[in-house]
């Protein structure tokens, strides 16, 4: 719930043939100054998910995008430098003991970066410092699996950020993680 309204978090999964990468990890439970803030409803992965991932992106570190990290221990977190460093240091950023827990294996980018075949990690500064897309190219052309580049498809359209001009320049089918709907954001007028 964000202002009384139902606001989703979406993760994504790319089933590739070298395993299943899952963007963002969402909230698998929840903490009392979470639940009196926000009143999260948070959903566990199924645990026949949980044991198919071989790898995890997180577009950002926010709580709501990082909550099911703690699951992947071992298995490696891709994440921009930038936005690791923000995380584990800036205060109120987010929930630091979901970023940093024991067996935490994060892989950090300094920018563009090919984690898997057809695969593309490519920063998007905007909502965070740190935050990326993941590009994935398919038979149809390329899907961006944006994050919070935008909360909406009207604020990605605005422009206004970097990170949300590459993704207008890229004009591919977009999902934003708290957007039910994909589509192909537009230029702005």
């Amino acid at each position: 719930m964000f202002d009384g309204e139902r606001w989703p978090g979406f993760s994504d999964t790319i089933d590739h043939s070298e395993g299943l990468i899952l963007v963002d990890t969402g909230m698998i439970d929840s903490t009392p100054e979470l639940d009196e803030e926000w009143q999260p409803t948070p959903h566990p992965l199924p645990p026949d998910l949980v044991r198919r991932v071989a790898v995890v992106v997180n577009t950002h570190l926010h709580f709501d995008h990082c909550g099911g990290n703690r699951l992947y221990s071992g298995i490696p977190i891709h994440v921009q430098r930038r936005e690791l460093a923000d995380a584990l240091t800036m205060d109120d950023y987010t929930i630091r003991e979901w970023v940093d827990f024991p067996g935490a294996t994060y892989v950090e980018h300094d920018g563009e970066a090919e984690i898997l075949p057809g695969v593309r990690l490519v920063p998007a500064p905007g909502h965070t410092d740190g935050h990326q897309i993941v590009v994935v190219e398919t038979d149809e052309g390329p899907v961006v699996l944006g994050g919070d580049v935008g909360y909406s498809f009207a604020e990605l359209e605005r422009g206004d950020t970097p990170g949300r001009r590459l993704v207008l320049e890229l004009g591919a089918p977009t999902y934003l993680a708290h957007v039910a709907e994909v589509r192909v954001p537009r230029l702005p007028a």
